[in-house]
């Protein structure tokens, strides 16, 4: 129940029915699923412990973060209570994806949800108007592309939110698969560039830029990263400047020009205030000739961030970011496992984009934001206790565990198709030939676990699986935050003073 509830709260998410059709306007699903999340998570067999929470760096991280909110708002109650979905969604989305099967499900029903989006999208362009309303939000922004659900209601979201695809459905349908999949791949890919373009959003072009460098340089050899990268310096600097509106990249025009002036005013407030604001407390306001006083949006996460919790917020909130990245650039695979190593890219490629993003969209308080940090810690627990096998989920609900071994496994064909400590190659042989080789036709016993010492700062082995040596948060991972957060400032005050246009 909680993995179906994760998954429909992704869809949900994304397609957001509940904002376009007829009859559901209002309707409180996000809500409602949170719910059954939890409620599954709760009827599990053991129950769930408090330990089990905070296992990863990550759920740290996010506990502090959370806190940190809490302890700076006016009052607690009323911002914990607020605070209680991102909590439910976070938490669910960590425990229920412990096997490598659930995680690749979930992952496929956040593509589907994106190439779902792409498919609304695209019929305001050809004239159906599937989502009812989105021509209208189209034309109020001068015919830069929108759709009429909440969180894509405007050009730059829309952009920004799609981008992703264009390196996702690489890494999920293209990558070592099959010719119909790479077809349905080229699609996708193709319709979210369209989409992009249509929303003539220029971060978006930017975010979509850095999702499909990172998808290509990923894993690769050294020359294939020099090539990609002096491809994307040249040919690819070059098509970015022939797209909608970016010969007004610079300073002097009126929408940069608008949210530089934000930016001051949000970092005057993170300095004079050091604790910030409050949590969704700062405002920006501005006197125009045309409509007045009006308000606008910080147009930054980290400017968002920065202004309404101060310096230790945005530092936890990097923090979570960091610890993201560390898993999934840490995760070990002794064997080349089809399966684990497109999960690690297609996180990958989710993370970049929200990190691109977040320089120029309010995405802060977003549920994904959340989500996609408790997939992180699902993966953390994954490679650092193994995973629940489908005997073992057999059993819990009552069908029974025809191995009889706590792993569910035994002796297993290194070629087969199943859980971490085996060769994932699914259908395509051409995957890791030359590292297989040496394991083609042997079998070997799937790892029940690790030897693990909670004292140390690594796994005092490697386990015939997947895993990860960083067991928990150090000193050197706060200086890493540190000297992320000084980077971000850094990053910050430059833009806003001079900024930086290419």
């Amino acid at each position: 129940m909680d993995f179906v509830a994760i998954c429909l709260a992704i869809l949900l998410w994304l397609i957001r029915p509940q904002d376009w059709v007829p009859g559901m306007e209002g309707m409180g699903f996000m809500t409602y699923v949170m719910l059954l999340g939890i409620i599954g998570v709760a009827m599990r067999p053991g129950g769930v412990k408090l330990k089990q929470l905070v296992q990863s760096p990550g759920d740290w991280m996010v506990v502090g973060y959370l806190g940190w909110i809490v302890w700076t708002s006016g009052d607690w109650f009323a911002t914990a209570k607020a605070l209680v979905p991102y909590v439910g969604f976070y938490f669910v989305t960590a425990l229920s994806l412990n096997s490598w099967k659930r995680m690749e499900r979930f992952l496929s029903c956040w593509v589907a949800g994106l190439a779902v989006v792409v498919i609304l999208a695209l019929s305001t362009v050809y004239g159906y108007e599937l989502a009812e309303g989105s021509q209208s939000i189209t034309d109020g922004f001068k015919g830069r592309l929108a759709l009429n659900t909440w969180i894509f209601n405007n050009p730059n979201s829309l952009g920004h939110g799609i981008a992703v695809l264009m390196g996702l459905g690489y890494i999920w349908w293209f990558w070592h698969r099959s010719i119909g999949l790479r077809l349905l791949a080229l699609l996708a890919m193709a319709g979210a560039a369209q989409v992009v373009v249509e929303t003539e959003s220029k971060g978006a072009y930017l975010s979509g830029a850095a999702v499909v460098t990172v998808s290509l340089l990923f894993k690769r050899s050294k020359l294939i990263q020099v090539i990609v990268v002096a491809l994307m310096m040249t040919a690819g600097m070059g098509a970015l400047k022939m797209l909608p509106r970016m010969e007004t990249m610079d300073s002097q025009e009126g929408g940069i020009a608008g949210r530089l002036v934000i930016w001051q005013l949000a970092y005057n407030a993170m300095e004079t205030t050091v604790t910030g604001e409050g949590w969704k407390e700062f405002e920006a306001w501005f006197e125009t000739e045309d409509y007045g006083l009006i308000r606008k949006a910080t147009h930054g996460s980290y400017v968002n961030v920065g202004a309404d919790l101060g310096y230790a917020g945005l530092f936890l909130f990097l923090g979570v970011l960091y610890a993201n990245a560390r898993t999934i650039w840490q995760a070990r695979l002794p064997h080349p496992d089809l399966r684990v190593d497109r999960i690690q890219r297609a996180l990958l490629c989710l993370l970049v984009s929200f990190a691109a993003s977040a320089w120029m969209i309010d995405r802060a308080y977003h549920t994904d934001y959340f989500i996609l940090a408790g997939v992180c810690g699902a993966l953390h627990r994954l490679l650092l206790l193994g995973e629940t096998s489908e005997a073992e989920e057999e059993e819990a609900e009552g069908l029974g565990n025809a191995s009889g071994l706590p792993w569910g496994g035994g002796l297993r064909p290194a070629h087969a198709h199943g859980p971490s400590g085996s060769l994932a190659i699914e259908s395509r042989e051409t995957y890791g030939v030359a590292k297989a080789n040496s394991r083609e036709g042997h079998v070997h016993l799937a790892s029940p676990g690790r030897v693990r010492d909670d004292s140390a700062d690594e796994v005092e082995e490697e386990p015939d699986r997947p895993f990860i040596r960083w067991v928990k948060l150090r000193w050197f991972d706060l200086l890493l935050c540190f000297g992320l957060l000084q980077l971000t400032l850094y990053v910050w005050r430059k833009i806003m003073t001079d900024f930086i246009s290419f």
